[in-house]
């Protein structure tokens, strides 16, 4: 008995619905590993961070993002008050805006942040592979993993004083390493 055309439609959503939700990383999560080269061309393993057993923050960001600006220099600043953790800036190209995909220019984004007096680790996501298993689809996006290589906390978007909230999941991963 063969389907009717109706009825595979519906099964084939159902399965793609099923498989994007699947993909959608969320708290309690294991931390997905990845390697891309930092902004200085160095090779970077993720799974070497998780295994240093100390907590991570990953901020996901573009040179076209203004909210990523804002949040930036506030994670620098916050890096040297928690430096049991390790803090990254994931820069993402090949997201999509509308119709256009919007690539990242490696010496644009070094230029943003020198200018934002940045001193973070830049992770080059060169064709949005780590955005995508971390399901970025707005930026910024923060994701703060524990020791234990779980996600901790995530958080989408930026305004002043979202840094409070951050600073309290940081104090209780600081508090859990004594």
């Amino acid at each position: 008995m063969a389907l009717k055309p109706k009825h595979m439609y519906k099964i084939l959503t159902a399965i793609l619905l099923s498989s994007s939700l699947m993909s959608q990383i969320k708290v309690g999560d294991e931390a997905p590993t990845f390697f891309v080269r930092d902004l200085a061309e160095k090779n970077f393993f993720f799974s070497d961070t998780l295994k240093t057993g100390k907590p991570a923050v990953l901020s996901f960001f573009a040179t076209w993002c203004g909210p990523c600006r804002v949040e930036m220099p506030v994670l620098d600043t916050l890096s040297q008050s928690y430096s049991d953790i390790n803090f990254y800036l994931v820069d993402v190209s090949g997201l999509t805006q509308g119709k256009s995909k919007m690539k990242e220019d490696p010496a644009k984004v070094k230029i943003m942040v020198e200018s934002l007096g940045v001193t973070l680790q830049v992770l080059m996501d060169k064709y949005g592979k780590v955005a995508e298993k971390y399901g970025v689809k707005s930026l910024p996006r923060l994701v703060v993993i524990d020791k234990k290589s779980t996600v901790h906390y995530i958080h989408d978007g930026y305004a002043p004083g979202d840094e409070k909230k951050l600073k309290e999941v940081l104090d209780k991963l600081a508090d859990a390493k004594k």
